[in-house]
């Protein structure tokens, strides 16, 4: 029998080790220690840096201390974090903003990651094509010894998430899918569009010679109906389109139109950050968390499509009629 380890298996293992070594890895131990949330704005945000006062005591004036560090990080975090988790062999950086990291499965069924989240119109949640949001679901994957891994994953996202609840609230159904006392997936979103910031932003996008050859451009952009495509282009003089950060195993971006084909049903590795918010309407905790970075460590094994087992005629007489099978004894 042959002792040679599997390149998955190695790619896997490599990930893991990475990861746990980085500190950041939902499955180590200690990481619930090493996060606290920070107030922002009216909700919270997880970070890395021990503040002065956490959920519980903080009061609804931020201190000038804790409004210089959200304005540095808000503008860096997510630019610096992809930079470096490509550059580096992929360990998140010390930032404000706590990147937590897990090895797991996106879920099959519960797939929402694609160009414009499977935008068919205006809803309750989406109004607009502005509103939307491309998410999945996170679940265990198959592989040892990030199964057993994902069970600590989601023991210490719960004990995380219970370290900023408002009192009198419950937790609502936005993060934790299921059952929020004993998690057994979690979701993910990514933010699809951001705001131009004036002209300084306008000069820096990067410009191809034909929006007709650019995949990422808001001409190109995969639709779900294609009827959306000017309130899309609509967009376009105050926001940019923001890909997901998600790249194949030999650490390629992923082109928008691959996403499903991709994502749907893979083993990753995947970079996110935390933030929290109450809903006073309904005494609700809601949580989300944002996608940092995505690496694809098994592609999803497609189902080949059936092949007809006889050929079907290029023309049909008006008196042809199936022929009878013959009786299988």
């Amino acid at each position: 029998m042959s002792s040679e380890t599997s390149p998955l298996v190695t790619r896997v293992l490599n990930a893991r080790n990475r990861l746990m070594a980085s500190g950041m890895y939902l499955a180590n131990p200690s990481i619930v220690g090493n996060v606290q949330w920070v107030r922002e704005g009216r909700g919270h945000v997880l970070s890395n840096v021990a503040p002065t006062t956490n959920c519980e005591n903080s009061s609804d004036e931020d201190t000038p201390e804790e409004t210089d560090a959200t304005e540095t990080s808000e503008s860096t975090v997510e630019d610096v974090a992809i930079q470096n988790l490509l550059a580096n062999p992929g360990l998140p950086p010390r930032s404000e903003k706590a990147i937590l990291s897990a090895i797991a499965c996106i879920d099959h069924d519960d797939f929402w990651l694609t160009p414009d989240g499977g935008y068919h119109g205006p809803t309750t949640v989406c109004r607009e094509i502005l509103d939307v949001k491309p998410s999945c679901v996170m679940t265990i994957p198959g592989l040892e010894p990030v199964r057993s891994d994902f069970g600590i994953v989601m023991q210490n996202l719960r004990a995380i998430t219970q370290k900023c609840v408002t009192p009198g609230y419950s937790t609502g159904r936005s993060f934790f899918t299921w059952d929020n006392l004993n998690p057994t997936r979690f979701k993910l979103r990514h933010q699809l569009f951001e705001p131009l910031e004036g002209d300084k932003d306008k000069d820096n996008e990067p410009r191809p010679q034909s929006p007709s050859d650019d995949p990422f451009s808001f001409e190109k952009w995969p639709l779900t109906r294609e009827r959306h495509r000017p309130q899309l282009l609509s967009l376009k003089a105050t926001h940019r389109l923001l890909p997901v950060p998600a790249y194949d195993v030999q650490g390629n971006l992923l082109k928008p139109s691959t996403y499903r084909r991709y994502l749907q049903g893979a083993l990753v590795e995947i970079h996110f950050t935390l933030t929290h918010w109450g809903i006073a309407g309904v005494k609700k905790d809601v949580y989300g968390g944002e996608i940092e970075l995505i690496r694809i460590l098994d592609a999803p094994q497609h189902i080949p499509s059936p092949v007809l087992k006889r050929k079907l005629p290029l023309h049909l007489e008006a008196d042809d009629v199936p022929h009878k099978k013959p009786a299988i004894a």
